[in-house]
C-alpha cells in the first residue's frame, strides 16, 4: 500500500513569465533603428536599378531593410523574444493574417475590370 501524506503543501500555480530586457537592449535597438533609417534615407536617393543593370533591386533592398526593422521592433520593443509560447504564436498570426490580407487586395487591384451600364470605379 502507498503511504499517503495527511497534510500535502498547497502547489502554487503555474504561470508563465517573461523576463524584461534591460535598457542597453533597447539603446541598441534604437540605434539600428537609426541607422537603418538613415539606410532607408539614402537608398531614396540611389539608383541601383540602374547601377547593377538588374530591374528591382531597389525595392528588394528596400523590403530587406523594411522587415529587418520590423525584426527588431517586434523582438526587442513588443518583447516577443522572451515572451511565451502564445507570445509567438499570436506574434506569427499576425504576420500571416496580413500576408493574407495583402495578397487577397493584390488580386482584387490585378483583376481586368468590366463596366456595365456606364458604372465606374
Amino acid at each position: 500500500m502507498a503511504h499517503v501524506n495527511p497534510n500535502p503543501k498547497p502547489v502554487p500555480p503555474q504561470q508563465e513569465t517573461t523576463k524584461h530586457p534591460s535598457a542597453w537592449v533597447y539603446h541598441f535597438t534604437f540605434g539600428f533603428l537609426m541607422i537603418m533609417l538613415g539606410v532607408t534615407v539614402a537608398l531614396y536617393y540611389l539608383d541601383l536599378d540602374r547601377k547593377t543593370g538588374i530591374t528591382g533591386v531597389n525595392l528588394i533592398v528596400a523590403l530587406l531593410v523594411a522587415v529587418s526593422k520590423a525584426t527588431a521592433v517586434v523582438l526587442f520593443f513588443m518583447n516577443v523574444k522572451n515572451g511565451t509560447r502564445l507570445t509567438w504564436l499570436w506574434a506569427a498570426l499576425g504576420f500571416i493574417w496580413a500576408l493574407l490580407m495583402g495578397g487577397i487586395f493584390m488580386d482584387y487591384e490585378s483583376r481586368a475590370w468590366v463596366y456595365h451600364d456606364g458604372w465606374q470605379r
